[in-house]
């Protein structure tokens, strides 16, 4: 499900909303930190990433580093998604263990964001 397309509704982002970037089966969750409008950017503080496969995975991301991203290709995240969300985090945030796996899904789905839409950046 790649919902890039959403942006061009013109639903303005704003600060501390929860926004969303989905690409092919993977769904990144976080917050506006601060727009950068002259720049068309968005910093994001990430939340969390699910990954759609055959059984969904969920990625606890509050520990990750911010980013900077084009904010044409975010959207903004609908409420139930992230109600079914948080109770799920609070569930694995105890699981400290996994930090470097968490890092590597991050890294994983920004490169293949980047590669999809190298015109944006």
């Amino acid at each position: 499900m790649d919902n890039t397309a959403f942006s061009s509704l013109d639903v303005p982002l704003k600060t501390s909303q929860i926004v969303c970037l989905d690409h092919q089966s993977s769904s990144l969750y976080g917050e506006v930190i601060q727009l950068i409008p002259h720049r068309q950017r968005c910093w994001f503080r990430p939340l969390c990433l699910v990954i759609s496969t055959e059984i969904s995975t969920l990625v606890d991301l509050r520990s990750s580093p911010d980013l900077l991203w084009p904010d044409s290709l975010f959207r903004p995240a609908l409420d139930t998604e992230i109600i079914d969300l948080l109770p799920q985090l609070k569930d694995i945030s105890h699981q400290s263990g996994h930090k470097i796996s968490q890092q590597k899904h991050l890294n994983q789905f920004i490169h293949i964001v980047w590669q999809a839409h190298q015109d944006k950046f």
